[in-house]
């Protein structure tokens, strides 16, 4: 009798000879996925600069700041790939099908879910919109098309001095480390190197930032980044894998070694896991 792994009819499950899980089952090499990612800061809060802080909050990216710091496991994030199946966007576990979901977005990390759409919004003028929005046009050397390079942003906007206190400058650097976040946390791209200067467009304005559904554009993206890395030739995976990583710690909590810390008060969930 011949026994496979994948599925008794592939009417649904249409890609199992290209799935990471086909090659496991034939006893193939093993692929560790590493996590595409280039985070502004490894000192948790402590990192930013004071002066923004605010700003961040205002926006909504405070939170983003807090956890940014929090290493991805290759191991779990491999272990969870080889589970999903990208023809329904679900981890198929031993006892059935779930998912990561918007309440899990905003629960875990206290992006917004609601909202206007993150979409694009015709193609401005690029650099003029850089040099509106962060004072300054980068040089050639340092762009890709309409990519900046993210040590670009973090040499030119990484400190504050200490008597700067007009709320214009500290916008603009505020505006840049959301940049950052974007490129190095939420959406890196295959480089995560670069981040696109065309998310200026919604940064324009700090009192609508977070009107914006950045939970949704952000939870799509990692959707489509665990369907391709599912393909076994795939060596990493992008998207934001730490929202991933905090759902897997929150819905599957003997992962961890020791019982699950408390929440602080209003707070994300995911900020639990701060002092991990």
């Amino acid at each position: 009798m011949r026994v496979t792994c994948g599925p008794v009819d592939d009417d649904l499950l249409s890609l199992q000879n290209i799935h990471v899980s086909q090659h496991v089952w034939n006893r193939e090499e093993d692929r560790r996925l590493i996590a595409r990612r280039a985070a502004p800061t490894r000192t948790r809060i402590a990192g930013v600069p004071q002066q923004i802080i605010l700003l961040l909050d205002q926006a909504g990216f405070e939170w983003i700041a807090r956890l940014n710091y929090i290493k991805v496991s290759p191991g779990l994030l491999t272990a969870l790939v080889e589970r999903w199946r990208p023809e329904t966007h679900t981890f198929h576990m031993p006892f059935g099908e779930c998912t990561i979901t918007l309440e899990d977005v905003g629960m875990l990390v206290g992006l917004p879910v609601d909202g206007e759409p993150v979409l694009s919004r015709g193609s401005p003028n690029i650099l003029r919109l850089a040099e509106e929005l962060l004072g300054v046009v980068p040089p050639q050397s340092e762009i890709k098309g309409h990519r900046v390079r993210l040590s670009w942003l973090a040499a030119n906007f990484g400190d504050i001095v200490d008597d700067i206190d007009d709320v214009h400058v500290l916008v603009r650097y505020a505006t840049a480390w959301i940049l950052r976040y974007l490129g190095g946390v939420l959406v890196p791209d295959r480089s995560s190197s670069y981040v696109s200067l065309r998310w200026l467009v919604f940064l324009r304005d700090f009192d609508i930032i977070r009107t914006y559904a950045w939970g949704a554009a952000v939870l799509g993206y990692l959707y489509r980044n665990l369907c391709t890395s599912t393909d076994y030739k795939t060596p990493s995976c992008g998207g934001f894998t730490l929202l991933l990583q905090l759902w897997a710690w929150e819905r599957f909590p003997t992962i961890l070694s020791s019982p699950l810390p408390p929440i602080p008060p209003a707070s994300p969930i995911g900020l639990r896991y701060e002092q991990i």
